[in-house]
């Protein structure tokens, strides 16, 4: 079986993090047959990959948010 990655995985950002969950999910979709370990193991990978992209909007929101505040705080001096 072939390796998902070929260096280092870095979870740095939720963005990361979704990216490797993306790869594992594929790779289970399209290897061997389905079983129910593998459809709840896709379900729960599914799920945290939803969560890691609401925080990565969170994230890009918070970013634009503190750069507003210090635009204002700047204009403010």
């Amino acid at each position: 079986m072939a390796p998902l990655y070929k260096n280092e995985v870095r979870l740095n950002k939720p963005q990361d993090v979704r990216r490797m969950l993306s790869r594992v999910i594929n790779h289970l979709l399209t290897t061997g047959e389905m079983t129910n370990e593998k459809a709840k193991a896709i379900n729960a990978l599914s799920n945290t990959t939803l969560k890691s992209m609401e925080m990565g909007e969170l994230q890009e929101k918070l970013e634009q948010l503190k750069e507003v505040v210090q635009k204002l705080e700047e204009s403010g001096k």
